[in-house]
């Protein structure tokens, strides 16, 4: 028996909605017994970072199309980058937020590796030109944004030892919140604000 093709590209698009919303969903009842307000906050961020990352996902499946849902090395990187995302939200559940940044810095260059092989290395499906360019385009933004927030977490991190916990946790906020703003201003994820 052949599965149509339909079938087939919408399973990246249907798997992966499936598995954020379990993340979220056993991620909502932690939130009962969290007493202290910082980590009440960081645990807050982290589910935010996850829903940031859902609506990545759903814009890259917008933008590239076909390009990216019946690609079997999407598919594995897709999953690699959810594990990580997943694990970003169990160390901010237990408030370890050193390993949660680290976590979080292995996601951005994991994206970083994903957004160069699809701008440099993969050969395209569509000979539509004005596609290929707008494709093109939307990655190498991707890839400077996620230069520029990987170097600055990398040396935030350096200062771990230095910081008390609430100034870390702000910075940690603060450097996401740039990262958020610029995956809207480039157009990374394309939602008006209003």
């Amino acid at each position: 028996m052949q599965i149509k093709k339909f079938e087939q590209i919408q399973f990246s698009n249907i798997l992966f909605d499936s598995l954020f919303s379990l993340v979220l969903f056993f991620s909502m009842d932690s939130f009962l017994d969290i007493k202290n307000p910082l980590h009440f906050a960081f645990y807050l961020f982290s589910i935010i970072i996850l829903i940031h990352w859902w609506l990545c996902f759903k814009a890259a499946d917008d933008a590239f199309d076909e390009e990216v849902e019946n690609s079997g090395l999407d598919l594995i990187i897709g999953i690699i980058e959810l594990v990580f995302i997943q694990y970003i939200v169990l160390m901010a559940r237990s408030f370890d937020y050193l390993h949660a940044t680290i976590f979080l810095i292995t996601l951005l260059a994991m994206d970083l590796l994903w957004a160069i092989i699809w701008r440099y290395i993969r050969k395209w499906h569509t000979n539509d030109q004005k596609k290929i360019a707008t494709m093109k385009v939307e990655l190498t933004s991707n890839i400077i944004i996620n230069i520029i927030i990987l170097a600055a977490f990398i040396v935030f991190i350096l200062m771990f030892p230095f910081l008390p916990a609430l100034a870390f946790i702000s910075g940690f906020i603060l450097l996401y919140l740039i990262y958020i703003a610029l995956s809207f201003i480039y157009k990374i994820i394309d939602i008006n604000i209003f």
